[in-house]
């Protein structure tokens, strides 16, 4: 029996078996314009300015900017925010900002009148009435659908066989 017909008894010889079998495999060669679009890319990769390619291929003094003034714009966001915030509150003092606040009153307002009629209305309303409206809008669902399953197939039949794709 052949070394390589052997069985690998163990995770190392089976290791080994790999490594051999494909050791003694034949090289490939690689398509016929694989090596030129190759190289062509390569051209095109090393001739693009360097703020088009990866961070870590910036020059180190455009790292450190880049650093620098995304800290800086951090912290500009950070003071700005704050100064909003300080700037919102002195506005929710002021007359445009109560009208604002009693028109949000009024609105929620009419949404409880609305909330309140509602819960009078179906709470004379039988649950019987409720669970046969729900059933009869199921059967008329379910028959739209199959009205629009029938008329679509009905349409599909009538084709011919060369215009249905």
């Amino acid at each position: 029996m052949n070394s390589m017909q052997k069985p690998p008894r163990d995770e190392r010889e089976l290791e080994q078996y790999i490594g051999r079998l494909l050791r003694a495999q034949p090289l490939r060669q690689a398509p016929a314009g694989l090596e030129a679009r190759l190289l062509q890319q390569l051209t095109l990769d090393v001739a693009r300015p360097w703020w088009l390619q990866g961070f870590s291929r910036w020059p180190w003094l455009a790292r450190i900017l880049f650093v620098l003034i995304s800290a800086g714009l951090v912290l500009l966001t950070y003071f700005t925010t704050d100064r909003l915030g300080s700037l919102s509150q002195g506005l929710q003092q002021t007359a445009p900002a109560n009208a604002v606040r009693t028109g949000a009153q009024a609105f929620s307002n009419f949404g409880q009148a609305l909330q309140t009629l509602g819960e009078m209305i179906t709470r004379n309303i039988p649950t019987a009435w409720l669970y046969g409206g729900a059933g009869v809008a199921l059967l008329l669902y379910a028959a739209l659908f199959g009205l629009g399953a029938v008329a679509f197939r009905t349409l599909i039949d009538t084709t011919p066989e060369h215009a249905r794709y």
